[in-house]
This record gives C-alpha cells, structure tokens and sequence, in this order.
C-alpha cells in the first residue's frame, strides 16, 4: 500500500475536509495518521474518510494528541515509553493504547511507535549532537562520538528496560484488537533503538506483534553521523519489516519532498515488497507538484512489485 502522512499538510486549526481532499489530489486513495491529530480533528476525520474513498495504512503515536498535561517536548515525543518515571512512563502506554484504538475505528493494521531516548548530559544531546556535526570541524565531530557511543552503551540499560516493559504491555493491548506495532528507527543517535536494539527488541517481541518501521530519512542521518550503515541496517532487519516512511535528505535535513536532497531514496527500492506499507512522510515544504511526481515514481515501483 502507498500512502502519504498527514504531517505533509495538517495544521492547527485546519478544515478535514479539505487536508483530505488535498491528500486524495496528489493521487493516493491512502494516508497514515499523523501524531498531530487531536481527537476533535479525528470526530471530523473519521466519517470522511467513507465519504472521500480513503483507506488508513497506519496510526502514528501519539494519536490522538495527548490532551491531559502540557508538555514541552515535540509532538511525537510527548510521553517517552522508555522513561524511568513511571507515571510518565504509564502515560505512555495509556497513550499509546489509544492510538491503538484509533487504529482500529479506521480499520489500519499498524501503529508506528518512537521508543524513546536514552537520557544523555548535555554535550550529548540531540541539538548538540547536530550542532557539531555541521560545524565543518571533523575532527572535533569524531571524538563527540566517540565519547557519546561508549557513554550510550553505558547509559542505555534502564531506559531499554523500560521500553520493554512498556512494550509489553501495549503488544499485549494490540493484539487482543489485531494491531501491529511497528518500531521506528529514529533521527537522532540519542534515541531508541539504535541498530543493536532494533534486535534485541524484536527477537524479543516479534512473536507478540513487534514489527521494524524503517524511516529513510532517519536512518540515512544515522548514516551520516557515522553510526551505523544505513542500507545494512536494512537488510539486517527486512524480514521483520512492515513498512517504510519515505522523504528526501539534505546534508541533516530531512522530510523534504522524497525526490529532493542528496540521498538517492532508489537505493531502498530493492528492499521494498508489495505488502510493506510505504507511506510519504514529507512536510509542508514539499509541493503539491513534488509530491505528484514522487507518487508516480513510487506508483510505477509499486506496479513492478
């Protein structure tokens, strides 16, 4: 299934109607929910979606929006599933349950989850991490990570216990209503799951409905950061895979329109099968002439699979 992201045109405030009209425009009757929608946005989503002819690839947590405390963070972050607080921590399952809810009044198989953050001190963290990297010195980028891969190692250990812990309790809600949970490789090196973790969580967790989400754009940052190796990690992982979230990449910056930047997203185009989901996770910066034209392309694959 092909589908885009909400996050390419939602904004607050937004009439439904028209973002989903917009969306079937570009050529796609499919789109994943994206963690931005609050659940008056989805009152007004749901009944549309018969209207307009839309099917639901995938749920991205939190959705909806968790309303019940404010918090500071992004969107996508806003409880944290690996947090050594446990009654933030058990918001996070809550949440996520509810997106899992979601999931099933749309009838979509998947909810694509953040795991959370290994919790660093500040030269190791994520806009720290970005600053140095593009400060043009290598040198003092090599020793950060250096530095910042055997600090992780040593740190990780709670907060993948907790990711576990909060993992079991949302697979074991998922599958008594026949949802998937798919594990998002993530952007920064401070979060959950590195290329290890991805692993261990889902030799681990597969046989409970634990699938791989593998994000282009976020991988290939890991890549650039000299983490690991991006179509590596790939392979490594492809037979647990459920879906893909495709956008472009520009030096770090990523979600751009997913034929823009300087990554060649054909080189995952091997890896990709017709059941996998693939879903254009693009933001608003990418054009509505963009988007039609990587649609083609992804159309056209989509075909020869």
């Amino acid at each position: 299934m092909l589908a885009i992201s909400t996050a390419w045109n939602y904004r607050t405030g937004a009439d439904m109607q028209q973002m989903l009209s917009e969306i079937k425009a570009t050529g796609l009757n499919a789109l994943e929910l994206g963690y931005k929608l609050a659940a008056a946005d989805l009152e007004q989503i749901i009944p549309l979606l018969k209207r307009l002819d839309l099917k639901v690839s995938s749920v991205h947590n939190f959705c909806p929006l968790p309303d019940d405390y404010p918090s500071s963070r992004h969107p996508s972050n806003y409880y944290r599933l690996s947090s050594l607080d446990e009654a933030e921590r058990k918001l996070a399952v809550k949440w996520t349950q509810e997106a899992v809810n979601t999931a099933v009044k749309v009838v979509a198989p998947v909810v694509v989850i953040h795991a959370g953050t290994v919790e660093m001190p500040e030269e190791f963290s994520e806009k720290m991490f970005k600053k140095i990297k593009t400060a043009g010195d290598p040198g003092a980028f090599d020793e950060l990570r250096e530095r910042f891969v055997v600090e992780r190692k040593k740190a990780a250990g709670p907060f993948v216990d907790a990711v576990k812990k909060s993992l079991a309790e949302v697979l074991e809600y998922a599958q008594d209503r026949n949802i998937k949970i798919g594990l998002e490789t993530r952007y920064y090196p401070t979060e959950i799951p590195n290329d290890q973790e991805i692993g261990e969580l889902l030799s681990q967790y597969h046989n409970d409905g634990l699938w791989y989400w593998h994000d282009v754009g976020h991988a290939e940052a890991n890549q650039r950061f000299g983490i690991y190796n991006h179509l590596e990690c790939l392979k490594k992982h492809e037979k647990q895979l459920i879906g893909f979230h495709l956008h472009g990449v520009k030096i770090l910056a990523d979600h751009n329109a997913p034929l823009e930047g300087d990554f060649d997203i054909t080189s995952v185009f091997p890896f990709m099968k017709k059941h996998h989901i693939k879903v254009i996770e693009s933001h608003g910066s990418a054009t509505v002439v963009q988007i039609k034209e990587a649609v083609n392309v992804f159309k056209k694959l989509e075909s020869n699979l």
